[in-house]
């Protein structure tokens, strides 16, 4: 077990790899980051891989990857005394990217960590209703997925670039991602992350090994 500190101090999280009956302490998101084999709760429940669940005072046998969010259900979004130390905390998308088309976009967000062909950082998304850039590239070959921490959100599927052409929203609330959107080649649909209520999310890219 691996305690990280990149949402702190914020959000507490740990690393877990090859941990076998590992006793969760009070609710916390269990993330499968192994593409192959399940975790199994309380020695009966099968977590699949790249899939997440909310886990309470339970024993977990992890064969492969994952990751722990400690203490889920305790980050209030709604008192503005933690919204502005989070916002004053991490960087904003336009501090990151200098890009004129995120100025003022409220997108804030922690510091990356790689673990082996993992990288994470977790994203504050200050206001409601408030969708990323619809995209199906990334700069390298990877397996994207977006974890709700806190708050509610979607994953829209489009047709094209137009956010018109929307055909499916996946609904994410805290404790759980979404089922993968890429196809067998690794070829995503376009497609956006969209808040409906102040949200944090985990944001997993999964390179190849």
């Amino acid at each position: 077990m691996q305690k990280l500190s990149f949402g702190e101090p914020f959000i507490e999280s740990r690393y877990l790899e090859g941990d076998m009956g590992f006793a969760v302490s009070g609710a916390a998101m269990l993330l499968n980051l192994d593409e192959e084999r399940d975790i199994v709760i309380e020695g009966e429940y099968k977590l699949p891989p790249l899939q997440a669940m909310v886990v309470r005072d339970a024993v977990i046998d992890v064969p492969g990857k994952a990751l722990l969010v400690c203490s889920l259900g305790t980050l209030d979004l709604d008192d503005l005394q933690t919204l502005d130390c989070m916002r004053k905390g991490w960087k904003s998308n336009y501090e990151l990217t200098h890009l004129e088309k995120h100025r003022g976009v409220p997108f804030f967000k922690s510091p990356r960590v790689t673990i082996g062909n993992v990288t994470m950082n977790f994203c504050l998304v200050s206001e409601p209703g408030c969708p990323s850039g619809i995209h199906r590239e990334h700069p390298a070959p990877v397996r994207e997925l977006h974890v709700q921490i806190a708050g509610e959100a979607y994953v829209d599927l489009m047709k094209s670039a137009d956010p018109d052409s929307m055909y499916a929203s996946l609904p994410l609330t805290a404790g759980i991602t979404h089922m993968p959107t890429w196809n067998a080649d690794g070829v995503y649909p376009w497609h956006r992350y969209r808040t409906k209520t102040r949200s944090v999310f985990l944001g997993v890219e999964i390179a190849d090994e």
